[in-house]
């Protein structure tokens, strides 16, 4: 049976999901779709898991409602995965694009054990640490640089989603940056070298509807210390985690 794919739409945004849904029935995809949190309408149980102080205080911006919506939109993914039966599942954004070889190696990632998240696209990697290379070579690993960037597209496992929520149900980052800190939790986050899904650019982000800037919202230097001091600190263990042994291995999960 093929590895559900839960994609993450807007209602406004159905055009998106029609055409993806195009593109994956020529792959022998099985989509879900995932009603996705619209930013501009929150409503006050929402919001009650934000703490947008600790936000401004760890990322020196006033945070962009897309990007609080996509953040619970995600939240809202994994929270279907771990409710499942299904030992893992692909969540994307509904803005990308699947390479040839998607569902071959989301097949083989499918068959290693010791992994919670495995990023399928990632906006950079830099000093790359190769982990594990499958027998179709696809090479998983980590990078001690970052952050990388862009949760359009992850493997998640049931256990890894529910770890995942019991981590980062209250948001004080971008999800982005939230879901790739293992260092911060108990999950173990990889990442492919070679991305399987690519951006539609000319589709644009949802997060950046209405003329939303990110450089509108960044603080002055002042007042973006407490982001140097978090983001310093976790440079530093991401590196260390990037270096550490991998346990991966072809076996029952």
């Amino acid at each position: 049976m093929p590895i559900p794919v839960y994609v993450i739409n807007l209602e406004r945004s159905r055009e998106r999901w029609e055409n993806l849904q195009q593109r994956a029935d020529k792959l022998g995809l099985l989509l879900r779709r995932v009603e996705a949190v619209d930013g501009r309408n929150l409503t006050a149980d929402q919001l009650k898991n934000f703490d947008e102080a600790s936000f401004r205080r760890l990322h020196g911006k006033t945070p962009l409602p897309g990007e609080v919506g996509c953040y619970f939109s995600h939240l809202k993914a994994l929270q279907l995965i771990a409710d499942s039966d299904e030992e893992c599942a692909v969540i994307i954004e509904d803005d990308v694009l699947f390479t040839h070889d998607f569902s071959i190696v989301i097949d083989e990632l499918r068959d290693i054990q010791g992994w919670d998240v495995i990023k399928l696209i990632n906006n950079r990697v830099k000093f790359y640490q190769s982990k594990y290379v499958t027998i179709g070579g696809t090479d998983v690993g980590r990078c001690m640089h970052g952050p990388l960037g862009c949760a359009g597209g992850y493997m998640v496992t049931r256990e890894g989603a529910k770890k995942l929520l019991a981590k980062i149900a209250t948001m004080e980052l971008p999800y982005d940056v939230a879901l790739e800190r293992g260092w911060a939790g108990n999950y173990r986050v990889y990442l492919v070298k070679d991305a399987v899904i690519e951006l539609a650019n000319e589709l644009g982000s949802t997060i950046l509807e209405g003329g939303a800037s990110y450089k509108r919202v960044r603080f002055p230097a002042w007042k973006r210390l407490g982001a140097l001091k978090f983001r310093t600190t976790d440079y530093i263990r991401r590196m260390i985690y990037a270096l550490r042994r991998s346990t991966l291995s072809i076996g029952d999960k």
